[in-house]
């Protein structure tokens, strides 16, 4: 599969000297998707039927909300409806017909099984297929083909990137499958060992910070520095699970 390049956005991105460089750029993706499709997008035939037949997932419907974008939220939001409701009709009268002949004296639960696990297919292809995790996925790919791309052709970037704090546990594979992608045996393996180095190193130095994080609640520790361990317990949880909302 070919890919496109964004060396500048991923040069950004390390620049920012985060725990998870991919984080960083992921957060700046779900922005982007969330604002694409509360903009003038809404009104192009094309995203509408798409944003009807597939719709978000609840974490991009509330980000949505989010945004504060009503009169456009609201437009996707009952053309979306009305698919859903076209698709989710038949299943529901099934339902139902099938649960009253369960209801009756000695009637079986075998066809309303199968009704109710028809339904719960549907349900749960909703979220599936939500177009803004889909965009993001895309565009991680990008990203993660980028680092390993000027992993192999730039030694600034190389040199940059041992001095970063690696990539989060979330990322990390990806990271490691888009390298295996087009590296060359000798350069998988380089990036490889940094990877395990900056994660181990990571790891070690985290558990350090959110360990006096949690000692700085202590009355006798109160007047004592913070040190690096303000906001440990943020990007601890970062490291472990990938991009978290900003409180």
């Amino acid at each position: 599969m070919k890919y496109k390049l964004e060396t500048i956005p991923v040069w950004d991105a390390l620049k920012e000297d985060s725990e998870c460089l991919l984080c960083f750029l992921e957060e700046k993706i779900e922005d982007y998707y969330l604002n694409y499709y509360l903009g003038s997008s809404v009104m192009n035939p094309e995203t509408r039927v798409k944003v009807n037949q597939q719709g978000f997932c609840s974490d991009h419907f509330r980000g949505l909300l989010g945004k504060n974008k009503a009169h456009a939220l609201g437009l996707m939001t009952h053309t979306h409806l009305q698919e859903t409701l076209k698709k989710l009709t038949p299943l529901l009268k099934d339902l139902n017909k099938q649960g009253t002949k369960s209801s009756q004296k000695g009637g079986s639960t075998k066809n309303l099984e199968k009704t109710t696990a028809k339904l719960k297919e549907s349900l749960f292809s909703r979220t599936d297929q939500c177009l803004v995790c889909q965009g993001i996925e895309r565009t991680m790919r990008r990203y993660a083909f980028t680092i390993a791309y000027l992993w192999k052709d730039d030694e600034e970037f190389r040199e940059a990137f041992r001095k970063s704090r690696g990539i989060c546990l979330d990322h990390l594979p990806l990271q490691l499958d888009l390298g295996a992608e087009i590296l060359k045996p000798r350069e998988l393996g380089d990036i490889s060992q940094v990877l395990a180095e900056l994660t181990q190193q990571s790891l070690e130095r985290l558990e350090g910070e959110i360990l006096w994080y949690t000692q700085k609640f202590d009355a006798q520790n109160a007047q004592k520095d913070w040190g690096t361990s303000k906001d440990a317990h943020r990007r601890c949880i970062q490291k472990l699970i990938g991009p978290i909302k900003k409180a």
